[in-house]
């Protein structure tokens, strides 16, 4: 019996459909933290699965396998922004205004997090609120220690308590 990794190598249909149920709306969650629009982490999020399909090849069965796409939509996100910086074709007000119309179910709180934390620490809390990851988790996602993610995260929080407890 052929393991997930060797039908995915095979470009097996099933094992592409797993794939994608999976990981989709972690590869999305990575890319919109980046870009903050709706239409260019759905370009991302495409350009992932391109890009998983055609390396999996060099993927070693190593129990890393979410680290290993967290890696990929990262580095294509990062690439994605510096390219469109580069040609200067996105304001930071459009992106703004991308991210709001978006039609998310946490966008209070996403709105919340924007108007009073940084963008490391909206990022982090966006991770950590709306998709329970782990601290572990993030920081492979978002590639710094424990310690950073963890210290982030607990000022994050402190600020909005005392946001919440003068507002």
């Amino acid at each position: 019996m052929k393991s997930f990794y060797e039908k995915l190598k095979d470009k097996d249909e099933e094992a592409f459909n797993k794939l994608y149920d999976d990981y989709v709306k972690l590869i999305y969650h990575i890319a919109y933290s980046y870009t903050r629009s709706k239409e260019d982490a759905e370009d991302i999020t495409n350009e992932v699965f391109l890009k998983i399909l055609n390396s999996i090849e060099n993927y070693n069965d190593k129990g890393k396998f979410k680290e290993w796409i967290c890696a990929i939509a990262r580095n294509t996100a990062c690439n994605y922004v510096t390219r469109i910086k580069d040609e200067n074709s996105l304001t930071d007000e459009e992106s703004v205004n991308n991210a709001k119309s978006s039609n998310d179910g946490h966008q209070d709180m996403i709105d919340l997090f924007e108007e009073f934390l940084d963008e490391v620490t909206v990022r982090i809390m966006i991770l950590r609120f709306i998709y329970d990851y782990k601290f572990k988790e993030i920081s492979l996602t978002l590639d710094m220690t424990i310690g950073q993610v963890q210290g982030l995260y607990y000022d994050g929080i402190e600020k909005l308590r005392k946001v919440c407890k003068n507002g």
